[in-house]
């Protein structure tokens, strides 16, 4: 009889602390997508929703907050944009009054 030949299985490789929390970091406080950091770190993500889970943090929870800190952020965008106009828009003002009162003196 012919023998099979198969294939060894390897260990999954074994993370060190440092990488775990590092990892969840990146989907926590950047507000990445968990896809994303899983592929760019090259781990299943599997393994880093494992990751999110043992810290407590739950799939759906990190997606919340992610939509919530985009949204955060691009209000103070707008916030920042608005308080400039504002700013221009006093500016021509001042400059409006100014030229009114030299015009109106005899």
């Amino acid at each position: 009889m012919e023998q099979k030949k198969t294939k060894k299985r390897t260990a999954p490789p074994r993370y060190d602390d440092a990488f775990k929390a590092g990892a969840v970091r990146l989907v926590t406080e950047q507000g990445r997508q968990p896809v994303e950091v899983a592929k760019e770190l090259g781990i299943c993500i599997d393994t880093l929703r494992s990751w999110l889970k043992a810290s407590g943090i739950q799939m759906g929870q990190v997606s919340r907050q992610n939509r919530e800190q985009k949204r955060i952020r691009e209000l103070e965008a707008e916030n920042r944009s608005l308080r400039r106009q504002l700013g221009e828009k006093d500016e021509v003002i001042d400059v409006l009054k100014k030229s009114v009162g030299i015009l109106s003196k005899p």
